[in-house]
């Protein structure tokens, strides 16, 4: 049986994309099935994807 701690979020089904662009750094945390789209986004917005993690 799963426990969810308060003040813990659940994270399950997420995404974390980690991009640079020059010397500015962005991580942006989505839902999975939401990850492709959000990432052409940011390299149409000149974002270099460094990782995608799913967690």
């Amino acid at each position: 049986m799963a426990m969810c701690h308060p003040g813990v979020p659940a994270v399950i089904g997420q995404t974390r994309i980690y991009c640079q662009q020059e010397k500015e750094f962005l991580l942006v945390e989505v839902p999975s099935q939401d990850a492709s789209s959000q990432i052409k986004e940011l390299t149409d917005q000149g974002w270099e994807i460094e990782a995608e993690i799913p967690v």
